[in-house]
């Protein structure tokens, strides 16, 4: 069973042939895009093998052993693209998210749907992504164990670009569409706003005059969106 946020990722993997997830664990996605056909195969990658064994009998429960392989691999490893369309990193932090894209030496290819959810600094991969040359076609919200996460749809266009605050921290995320965005836009504020109240009593008045000028950015681009602050 697939809770809110593993279930969010499963409505966005559009039909297509191969799809590849990173840092499986239980395998209850990838096997679940198989069981469903929405995908013809899957591969399951894990950096540690027992997470990987339970992807595996996870497979073999469901008699899915022939279209979902299970691959020890730091990231993508050494996997090729060929009939590869979607690539579903999530439950890590941005910073480890963009590492591993950047460690994969096909990750600048047209034509592969990324589908990624940082459970941390989700700012530090937008602005990664944007850099690098890909584009976030959207960005939709849910709430699972208390928490509200966004997901990035993502592929690569070869045209970087340098975002603005309210881009690097809202990413697309729309906060008219629903409750969960709407509280992911609010998260996000009210953490620049804490952060920058810290900084205000502290020493550095550089720190302390970003932190303020991101928290502002941050209302400004809300107010825009007709978020009531």
């Amino acid at each position: 069973m697939l809770d809110e946020r593993l279930s969010l990722i499963e409505t966005m993997v559009p039909l297509c042939r191969g799809v590849a997830d990173v840092g499986a664990d239980h395998g209850l996605l990838i096997c679940q895009l198989a069981a469903s056909g929405r995908v013809r195969w899957g591969v399951a990658t894990d950096i540690h093998a027992k997470p990987l064994d339970k992807a595996r009998r996870e497979a073999r429960s469901r008699g899915l052993e022939s279209r979902v392989i299970c691959l020890l691999a730091d990231g993508l490893g050494e996997l090729p693209p060929h009939g590869l369309d979607t690539v579903i990193i999530a439950g890590m932090g941005g910073e480890t998210i963009a590492h591993i894209m950047g460690g994969w030496r096909h990750s600048q290819r047209p034509g592969i749907t990324w589908l990624l959810q940082p459970m941390t600094k989700a700012e530090r991969l937008r602005q990664w992504l944007w850099n690098h040359g890909f584009e976030i076609r959207r960005e939709p919200c849910c709430q699972a164990g208390g928490r509200v996460y966004s997901v990035m749809e993502a592929a690569w266009t070869g045209q970087p670009r340098v975002p603005d605050t309210g881009e690097i921290y809202l990413g697309k995320v729309d906060p008219g569409a629903g409750p969960e965005s709407l509280a992911y836009c609010r998260e996000v504020l009210e953490r620049a706003r804490q952060k920058a109240r810290g900084a205000a009593r502290g020493e550095n008045r550089e720190e302390a005059a970003l932190a303020g000028d991101t928290a502002a950015a941050l209302e400004q681009a809300l107010e825009q969106k007709g978020v009531r602050l």
